[in-house]
């Protein structure tokens, strides 16, 4: 008897550490949404769409009050995610509020073999299919803030 209970408890703790080593996924309560340790805006279609370079800038100047926005975000905390974060957050898109099915922006840039790129990479969110896109088409931006672009796990 004694026996069973410790294999019952052995097992109870080996699957409750497998389970906190995996993604994690939250509502917040204050406009945003904690995935895998990144914290991402709750309403993915508030900033709309626009071209690769504005939407490298404009989630820089996102903050507390705009967007749904109770956190005490200043701006400068919020940027554009890399390929890998933006992509990681697609298993989780039922967390958000108005996500889009056309793509969304990511950081990372396209390289076709030329020097200068001209071309970034986008999520479709309905399929989670990525390509490169001409960095002057409007798509959907998407703010993340916290960790380091590149470092998505």
């Amino acid at each position: 008897m004694k026996k069973q209970r410790f294999m019952i408890g052995a097992v109870l703790f080996w699957c409750i550490l497998a389970v906190s080593g995996a993604a994690w996924c939250g509502d917040n309560g204050n406009g945003t949404v904690t995935v895998n340790g990144l914290v991402w805006l709750k309403d993915a279609g508030c900033l709309g769409e626009m071209d690769w370079r504005d939407a490298m800038a404009r989630p820089k100047s996102l903050a507390h009050g705009q967007c749904g926005l109770t956190d005490n975000s200043r701006p400068g905390d919020w940027r554009l995610p890399d390929l890998n974060e933006l992509r990681d957050v697609y298993s989780s898109k039922s967390q958000f509020e108005r996500v889009r099915k056309f793509p969304y922006w990511s950081s990372s840039t396209h390289y076709t073999g030329s020097r200068i790129s001209t071309l970034a990479w986008a999520v479709f969110m309905n399929s989670g299919y990525m390509y490169g896109k001409s960095m002057g088409t409007p798509l959907c931006v998407w703010p993340v803030r916290g960790g380091r672009p590149g470092m998505a796990q």
